[in-house]
């Protein structure tokens, strides 16, 4: 891994692994500027979109109250887009920015693990701001999710709010994340479903969550998941756990979505999204809401089952359910060693799934003949 830092106008590129992080987090506090002491650190990962990195970086400085630690990853973008990152970032007038570049495409969620972990060598932060490089943030976005979780002391670990679409700032892009009857996650887009917790995309998680997290599952995100459902994953945890996350109804950011995924609904999204939420079922949900939610869990296979083959992607959907079997054994042997907080967190779990069988309008989506 390399490390770009921006200090003033110049910039330093520094050889680094990642195993030695402290090393790395000492020279960061050196070359950083003085900051507010507010311990909030924003998470930004760019794969192959510098534009929409660039944009985002530009509207985190204009934060009413702004952050003391800005890390970006750059996860194996192609060197184009990767010199254009680095040419054209900004340092801000106050704390800490550095850019990372890592040689191979780590995801979303090993990305972020690394980013983290890279954040919390310095023991002053204490609010970790995740943020997709395809957001734009309102200005007010880290005051009022940091203001929430005071608040709320240590019962709630991570918060989230309203994020629109950035091409109709009026239209909801999300309200964090729903977990249906079905069993299956999704986008929140009304009031009416439950929230589970907030999106990856945009959540500031406290520092103390982070560590009971990794003490007690050994990470934060799962690194297994690569991208999609690795917020859901962590959400659930959290809930497990006896958290009650936060979901703050003020408008925090405007979204494009899917930008480094290829902007639209593809194969790819399509296998991450399904594989990692069938490894989360049988890692995570307890037995009862299993037991309970089965036949609405069913249907929901034999629905994306017919989707895929209809659609004449019946090679992808094999691909999946072979993957999932493969690293079956695996997950289902952490969930015997999660056993205990399965029993302990199933009521607080059980209290955060809407009774919906999934999102509105799913179902016409189907009859209609839609793409996967």
């Amino acid at each position: 891994m390399h490390m770009v830092v921006c200090h003033r106008e110049k910039v330093f590129v520094i050889k680094a692994q990642v195993q030695k992080a402290q090393t790395v987090a000492e020279r960061l506090r050196l070359e950083g500027r003085e900051s507010l002491g507010l311990g909030i650190g924003v998470l930004v990962i760019n794969y192959n979109t510098a534009a929409q990195t660039l944009r985002c970086l530009e509207s985190i400085q204009q934060s009413s109250t702004p952050p003391d630690w800005v890390f970006v990853l750059d996860n194996a973008s192609a060197s184009a887009d990767y010199e254009r990152l680095v040419q054209h970032a900004r340092s801000p007038e106050t704390g800490t920015f550095a850019i990372f570049r890592s040689e191979t495409n780590l995801g979303f969620a090993q990305g972020s693990n690394v980013l983290i972990d890279l954040l919390l060598q310095n023991p002053e932060c204490h609010y970790v701001m995740l943020l997709n490089n395809d957001a734009v943030a309102e200005p007010a976005m880290l005051a009022l999710l940091k203001e929430a979780l005071e608040k709320a002391g240590d019962d709630a670990g991570i918060a989230g709010g309203r994020m629109h679409k950035l091409s109709h700032p009026e239209q909801v892009d999300t309200l964090g994340i729903a977990l249906y009857a079905s069993l299956m996650p999704a986008d929140r887009k009304t009031l009416d479903d439950v929230f589970l917790g907030p999106t990856g995309g945009c959540s500031m998680l406290q520092r103390k969550l982070i560590e009971r997290l990794k003490t007690t599952f050994g990470y934060c995100f799962d690194p297994r998941y690569f991208c999609y459902c690795e917020d859901t994953d962590l959400v659930i945890r959290t809930v497990l756990l006896g958290y009650k996350p936060i979901y703050l109804d003020r408008l925090v950011a405007l979204h494009e979505g899917q930008a480094s995924s290829g902007g639209t609904y593809n194969s790819f999204i399509a296998y991450h999204g399904l594989r990692n939420a069938i490894w989360m079922h049988a890692k995570l949900i307890p037995a009862n809401i299993l037991l309970r939610k089965c036949l609405y869990l069913l249907t929901a296979h034999m629905f994306m089952f017919a989707r895929y083959a209809v659609s004449g992607n019946l090679l992808l959907v094999i691909k999946i359910y072979r993957d999932v079997l493969i690293k079956m054994p695996e997950f289902l042997s952490e969930r015997r060693r999660l056993k205990e907080y399965l029993a302990e967190g199933g009521p607080n779990l059980g209290e955060s799934i809407t009774k919906r069988f999934y999102r509105k309008g799913y179902l016409l989506s189907l009859l209609r003949g839609g793409k996967v």
